[in-house]
């Protein structure tokens, strides 16, 4: 049985992700469908790249992965991404370039034909390249390869020998900051030397492995299960108490 995941940011409140699944369903007939989240902030593909990113590879190769956020910046356009055996339905609005820090080269232009007459949703149009995938269409029977994309970039990490400086990308439901550092580069540029992590008005002098290692109430720092480092407060919300948000920056320098 097919399975397909869908990211978006349309809510649980309203219909649409209700009309999405009939439309897949009614396309593909019997398929497996699962909720990745419906609660990325609205037109947030920031936040949508940085959950798809951190969850695709649990999944099979073959996984049909569609992301639905920040449709109204599409311009009209429906792409298919492959990476690494894992197919990705999303708009072009710059998503595949963040989730994968380039856009893919296995990127393809919907063709014209499954678009006409789509709706603001786009139900009908995803449910049909969904029912060709799974009956094993190439992606060049339906789409063409394309390179005139929009292409974003995230910001990445300042380094230099003993400091680096990082930004907050992701808070997640815990109130947990996110940082783009990740362990490798904190072994490359820190090593074994002491060093200090500041995060706004918090700062703290180890890394963790878990967040009951300190008090509760107090800053945590540790590596996440993405291998991203990570500003928490032990059963509080780092997010609150420490004033971060996303962009913010976080530092990390040797003593």
């Amino acid at each position: 049985m097919a399975l397909i995941t869908i990211t978006s940011d349309l809510g649980t409140r309203d219909f649409y992700v209700a009309a999405l699944k009939g439309a897949i369903i009614s396309n593909s007939g019997l398929v497996n469908i699962v909720d990745i989240t419906h609660d990325v902030k609205p037109f947030d593909i920031k936040e949508a790249s940085f959950t798809v990113k951190s969850v695709f590879r649990y999944y099979p190769k073959g996984t049909i992965h569609i992301v639905h956020v920040n449709s109204t910046d599409g311009k009209d356009k429906l792409l298919l991404a492959e990476v690494d055996g894992h197919y990705f339905i999303s708009f072009d609005n710059g998503f595949l370039s963040l989730a994968f820090e380039r856009m893919p080269h296995e990127t393809y232009e919907i063709n014209a034909e499954i678009l006409e007459g789509a709706s603001l949703l786009y139900e009908d149009a995803i449910g049909q390249v969904v029912n060709l995938l799974v009956k094993e269409y190439q992606p060049t029977d339906f789409a063409h390869l394309t390179t005139e994309t929009i292409n974003l970039r995230l910001m990445q990490p300042i380094t230099s020998s003993g400091s680096i400086r990082g930004t907050i990308i992701n808070i997640d439901n815990f109130g947990n900051a996110i940082v783009n550092i990740t362990r490798p580069m904190f072994d490359q540029f820190i090593g074994d030397r002491r060093f200090s992590i500041l995060a706004n008005v918090g700062t703290t002098k180890e890394i963790s492995k878990k967040y009951g290692d300190v008090d509760e109430g107090d800053m945590v720092c540790l590596f996440n299960t993405s291998g991203y480092l990570e500003v928490a407060i032990n059963k509080g919300k780092a997010e609150n108490l420490l004033g971060l948000k996303i962009d913010s920056p976080v530092l990390v320098l040797a003593d």
